[in-house]
């Protein structure tokens, strides 16, 4: 009697326990349907980052060079180039651009794309952007016969209007002699200067200046750090 009364209970148990293995066993199946979901999503992942990684290196070297498309000079570049750039000019100077989806951005602004971004791969460059600004100068010569103009400015004009009885014959940029005319220097002139240099104009005449005689116009270089950005979704 004791042995028979124990059978109902064990076949209860074993009924209740069918449905908790049923669930378990769906619960396996979504666990392991998004196991290897994810699996696959990571390893195209890791498929593609190296390729996009790859392209958006190329394409911010290229773009940061000293003959690239937007540099003054090496991880120099130039405001009006940068302001200039479009999709056009990235896909003919960076060609790769044709074929993924790419965006460049300078100072978390962006300046020119190619397809929709979404996410991709970022790489980025520290740069300086340089804009030139027009300065006019009139130095006061009546004390001294120079005047200073800073670096990185390659070209001057200088606008001579002696008075009568004054003639200014010679101009000196440091060592060089820009400008010569031994009767005498009345005009405005185009003065090449060396922009890695602060240059000393010196002028080499006879007789009083007036400050308004002489002036001096040059572009002064304007300076700023930032941050260009390249991304690339394959």
């Amino acid at each position: 009697m004791t042995g028979m009364s124990r059978c109902p209970a064990h076949t209860e148990r074993a009924q209740t326990s069918l449905p908790a293995l049923g669930i378990a066993l769906v619960l396996l199946t979504v666990v392991t349907g998004l196991g290897v979901s994810m699996a696959d999503a990571a390893i195209a992942g890791a498929e593609r980052t190296p390729d996009e990684r790859r392209v958006a290196a190329a394409i911010a070297d290229r773009l940061v060079s000293a003959d690239g498309p937007l540099a003054a000079r090496s991880n120099v570049l130039n405001r009006s180039r940068v302001d200039d750039f479009d999709q056009s000019a990235l896909e003919r100077s960076a060609p790769p651009a044709t074929e993924y989806a790419v965006s460049v951005e300078v100072a978390d602004t962006e300046i020119a794309s190619s397809g929709a971004v979404h996410s991709g791969t970022q790489i980025t460059r520290l740069v300086v952007v340089e804009a030139r600004e027009s300065r006019t100068l009139t130095p006061d010569l009546t004390t001294t016969d120079t005047v200073t103009l800073p670096r990185r400015s390659a070209q001057a004009t200088v606008t001579i209007d002696p008075p009568a009885g004054t003639t200014i014959w010679t101009v000196r940029a440091n060592d060089r002699v820009v400008l010569h005319n031994r009767s005498g220097l009345d005009g405005s002139y185009e003065v090449p200067l060396i922009p890695y240099e602060t240059t000393e104009l010196r002028f080499q005449r006879a007789g009083s200046i007036q400050p308004g005689n002489v002036t001096v116009s040059y572009d002064a270089p304007r300076s700023t750090k930032e941050s260009l950005v390249v991304t690339v979704d394959a």
